[in-house]
């Protein structure tokens, strides 16, 4: 009887030592995890008074907090200021009428965008967006001796994770309209453009600026698109760009407007002038910045093989069970297999912290819907491991409304993909 007993005391002294044991790993356990913000590089090309600096300005403004997606975007404080003070004098029709000043020849305008969303109430940095924007006369002008500013875009053009070619819609409109300068500028933005992007690996979208001046096409929205889209592929040139990329990238045409419909109109001299006492009402113009992620990621899984698409969806099915920190354990792991080294190579992303976290975004961009249920996990676990549970959820929510973003446009301008990429 009395080893029974001794027995029982043994084993309750064993049962409290090791349940304190589990609280201490819970409380003190190797929970630290290094978070990485990646960066992704867009460039953006488009000629002289094409709409590049009214389309940034109004990007800004659109994204600038979180209205209609869970994320918003912020700059430097000079960056804003100056984003802040072209949108106010798009908008101005009081005074002068003057738009902002457009970017120069040569010019080279540099911005980064950090996305952000809230989480537990705090704004919370998720990924940056690095926007260079270039006048596209710099591939098209002969450059001063010595200068170094189109090998330094070329430079940029290599390292792109997305182009954006931008395309004046009222240079489109005037070609419609039989105007002789409209055949001569979109001959001029192509001869600018193309020879680029035949040779990036990036994806790649046009966008169609001022598409409030091209309403009166047809008053059906996706009847129109497709207009332009046939006037477009009746370049040779173009139309083999979407024809040699199409197999391997999704090739996206954006129509935006960066005033919206009504603001402006062309007068009786071809000069576009205000309306007197209207409203800015941006049309597409959060679409190109956020299709940039969910297009590159897109993209690269049109170009995997079958082995490696399997591999990735039974990952991606694992990591939608799985815990904060399973998560993180078997995305280190992933990184190390076949399919995930492969992942890595494509985006150009050696190094091993950034790595995991880029592949992390890639994994949970293959993800469907955030739900709540993580959220219900996270409750139950020390307050390390929820924070980590709160970012990836977050993260998940970005991605969800990006692609969300595209989707949705792609779904009523169904003319918008020039190329299925696979």
């Amino acid at each position: 009887m009395m080893a029974v007993v001794l027995i029982i005391i043994i084993l309750s002294i064993l049962l409290t030592l090791l349940a304190k044991h589990i609280r201490r790993r819970r409380d003190t356990g190797p929970l630290t995890v290094t978070e990485t913000i990646p960066t992704f590089n867009v460039v953006a090309l488009g000629l002289q008074g094409s709409g590049k600096t009214l389309l940034l300005a109004s990007m800004y403004h659109r994204l600038k907090a979180p209205t209609g997606q869970c994320y918003f975007i912020t700059a430097t404080r000079d960056d804003v200021l100056q984003l802040n003070d072209w949108y106010l004098q798009m908008a101005d029709t009081a005074a002068t009428g003057a738009w902002p000043r457009g970017t120069a020849k040569g010019e080279t305008r540099h911005f980064t965008f950090t996305v952000k969303t809230h989480i537990d109430g705090a704004a919370h940095p998720i990924l940056d967006l690095k926007y260079l924007e270039y006048a596209g006369e710099l591939l098209t002008d002969l450059q001063d001796a010595g200068s170094t500013k189109q090998q330094e875009l070329f430079s940029h053009i290599d390292s792109a994770d997305a182009l954006i070619g931008v395309i004046d819609g009222y240079r489109i409109r005037q070609h419609v309209d039989g105007h002789p300068e409209g055949p001569l500028h979109l001959e001029r933005t192509l001869n600018a453009l193309l020879p680029v992007m035949l040779e990036a690996t990036a994806p790649i979208s046009f966008v169609i600026t001022k598409w409030d001046l091209l309403a009166g096409l047809h008053p059906d929205e996706s009847t129109r698109l497709n207009i332009v889209r046939n006037l477009l592929t009746s370049n040779d040139h173009f139309r083999s760009l979407v024809n040699l990329h199409g197999a391997t990238r999704v090739v996206r045409l954006i129509p935006v407007s960066a005033v919206g419909p009504g603001f402006a109109t062309i007068d009786p001299s071809g000069e576009i002038v205000k309306t007197p006492q209207s409203a800015v009402q941006p049309t597409n113009v959060d679409v190109p910045l956020s299709a940039v992620v969910p297009g590159l990621f897109e993209q690269i899984e049109t170009r995997l093989d079958h082995d490696s698409i399997a591999a990735i969806r039974a990952e991606v099915d694992k990591r939608t069970r799985q815990g904060a920190l399973e998560a993180f354990a078997s995305l280190t792991n992933f990184a190390g297999q076949l399919a995930g080294r492969t992942v890595l190579a494509m985006l150009g992303t050696p190094g091993a912290a950034f790595g995991d976290t880029v592949l992390g975004f890639f994994l949970d961009s293959r993800m469907g819907a955030p739900d709540d249920e993580r959220a219900r996990l996270g409750r139950e676990l020390n307050e390390a491991e929820q924070r980590i549970e709160s970012i990836q959820l977050a993260r998940r929510r970005v991605m969800y409304d990006m692609r969300r973003k595209v989707d949705a446009m792609e779904g009523r301008l169904p003319y918008s993909r020039l190329s299925e990429g696979g």
